[in-house]
């Protein structure tokens, strides 16, 4: 039944993900900050972690969970935010386990969603096992479908994981239902939140000049801030930004990038009472 599901049930999957995370997975990024201080440990272990979860669990062309968007609701606990869930390359005919890890949650401590998914052909997740005229469907009908309703606040990512019975099959997706993103003539920059209330921020990239660098000048709580910061060679850059400033219990973080291509900006609140789910 749904639940805290504690390590000894998931403890195939935290030490893996603790494997790709902690040793084979690069640095999720340096800090942009005016300081040359390295990031703590504890925040370099939880960033990467993200990163990996991403990146497919290191497997970016493995399978993924896809999420397509309802429509809203209000019930009385709350505004909710409707999808269906899809994957692909996963055995059909058997139970899985859906799970959810929340940020500011400890990786041991995923939520369970449900203990019977079941897929179809189509890659689609049902709350029992599809009829044969259901194989073939993208969409069965909402008593069969699995039904995700979920909250989040501005550029909050949720992150889930289909798992089989036997931790041989490990499907990772993330939902970012409120992004907040900027694009400019094929550059795009997005901020990710990390923590709650925006203790920690991943800043990520796509479209930039390959294998270069770029300046992002930055400006928190009127403090500003700014840093050279590395594209691989797909174009892709991301770096972990604490917007935290000295005297302030809440500000605003404004990050930009400027290249003779385009121009693209990220703004994000951070601090006390600032996490706020729609």
């Amino acid at each position: 039944m749904p639940g805290l599901v504690r390590f000894s049930i998931f403890n195939a999957l935290f030490i893996a993900l603790c494997a790709v995370s902690y040793g084979q997975a690069p640095p999720a990024a340096t800090a942009s900050t005016n300081s040359s201080d390295p990031l703590p440990q504890k925040i370099v272990q939880m960033l990467n972690t993200q990163v990996v979860w991403d990146n497919g669990f290191n497997h970016p062309r493995g399978p993924r969970l896809r999420f397509s968007k309802l429509d809203e609701v209000t019930r009385t606990e709350g505004h909710f935010t409707r999808y269906r869930i899809y994957t692909a390359g996963v055995p059909e005919g058997q139970p899985y386990i859906l799970a959810a890890w929340s940020i500011g949650a400890d990786l041991k401590d995923l939520n369970v969603l449900s203990s019977n998914v079941y897929v179809n052909r189509k890659g689609l997740l049902l709350t029992r096992k599809p009829n044969p005229d259901e194989e073939d469907r993208e969409t069965v009908g909402e008593d069969a479908e699995y039904d995700l309703g979920v909250q989040a606040a501005d550029g909050e990512p949720l992150r889930f994981v289909l798992r089989s019975q036997d931790n041989k099959v490990l499907v990772p997706g993330t939902l970012v239902p409120f992004p907040i993103e900027s694009t400019d003539r094929g550059c795009k920059l997005s901020a990710l939140l990390a923590e709650p209330d925006g203790e920690a921020i991943l800043i990520e990239g796509d479209g930039f000049p390959p294998d270069s660098s770029v300046l992002v000048q930055g400006i928190s709580a009127g403090e500003p801030r700014k840093s050279k910061q590395t594209v691989d060679a797909s174009g892709h850059l991301q770096f972990v930004e604490l917007p935290y400033v000295v005297g302030k219990e809440t500000g605003t973080l404004n990050d930009t990038i400027s290249t003779k291509d385009c121009t693209v900006s990220v703004i994000i609140p951070w601090g006390k009472g600032t996490y706020r789910r729609h």
